[in-house]
C-alpha cells in the first residue's frame, strides 16, 4: 500500500510573493514551523492508502481528467485558520474558488469514486497549508498575519501531480510520481471566442446608441 494524494502546483514566483508577506510579520526568531516551499501545494484529492497495482489506472484517469481543462486562472485571497477543538490548528492561504477550479475538484471526485474512493462531502475551500500549529506560537502575530492583504496577482495553474506521501518521525516526505499538464487548447479557444462575441455585442450596442444620438 502507498499513501497518495493529487495536488495542483502553484508557480514558485507567486508563492514567493505570499511568503514575503508572511516573513514581514514573522521574523526568523518566531517560534513557528513553516511548511517548506516544496510542500506548498493545493490538494485536489487525498486518496490515502492505495494498492500500488492501481497506479496505471490512476495515471490514466488523472490524465483523462486533466485533458478536459485548459490552465486554470485564480489568485490568492487571504490568510486564515482552521480550528480543532476550538483551537487554531492550521494556518492557510486561501485561493479564489473559480468555476474551473471547482469543476476540476468535482470531476476528480467523480472519477475516483469509480475506484471506490469516498467522495468528499465538505465544501471545497481551496487553500495552501503554511503551518500546522502546535499551540506555542505567538497568537498576536498570527492574528496580524490574518489581517494582512495578499497580492491579488492572478496566475494560472498549469499542472497537477500525483504525490506519494511517506510518514516519518521528522515529518511527511512527498515524492512526485507523475505530473499532468492542463493544456486543453480547445477549451481556451472556446473561451476566447466567447469573450470575442461578448466584445462584438457590446461594441455593436455602443454603435447603435451612438448613431441614434
Amino acid at each position: 500500500m502507498i499513501r497518495l494524494f493529487i495536488a495542483a502546483i502553484i508557480p514558485h514566483s507567486i508563492l514567493s510573493d505570499i511568503i514575503a508577506v508572511r516573513d514581514a510579520v514573522f521574523t526568523q526568531e518566531a517560534k513557528i514551523k513553516w511548511e517548506p516551499l516544496d510542500k506548498l501545494h493545493l490538494t485536489i484529492k487525498f486518496l490515502g492508502d492505495t494498492e500500488e497495482s492501481l497506479l496505471p489506472n490512476l495515471y490514466k484517469t488523472i490524465a483523462e481528467t486533466a485533458g478536459k481543462f485548459a490552465p486554470i486562472e485564480t489568485a490568492f485571497t487571504r490568510f486564515g485558520l482552521f480550528y480543532r477543538n476550538h483551537k487554531p490548528a492550521i494556518l492557510w492561504a486561501g485561493l479564489e474558488a473559480t468555476e474551473d477550479l471547482r469543476r476540476l475538484k468535482s470531476e476528480t471526485e467523480k472519477e475516483f469514486a469509480r475506484f471506490g474512493f469516498e467522495e468528499e462531502k465538505r465544501k471545497f475551500k481551496p487553500h495552501i497549508t503554511f503551518a500546522r500549529l502546535k499551540g506555542y506560537e505567538n497568537g498576536n502575530k498570527i492574528k496580524e498575519l490574518c489581517e494582512k492583504e495578499l497580492p491579488h496577482t492572478r496566475f494560472f495553474i498549469e499542472k497537477i501531480v500525483l504525490f506519494k506521501s511517506q510518514l516519518r518521525p521528522s515529518g511527511s516526505v512527498y515524492t512526485a510520481l507523475k505530473s499532468f499538464e492542463l493544456k486543453n487548447i480547445s477549451v481556451k479557444l472556446i473561451k476566447s471566442f466567447e469573450w470575442a462575441m461578448v466584445t462584438i455585442a457590446v461594441m455593436g450596442l455602443i454603435y447603435v446608441l451612438w448613431s441614434t444620438m
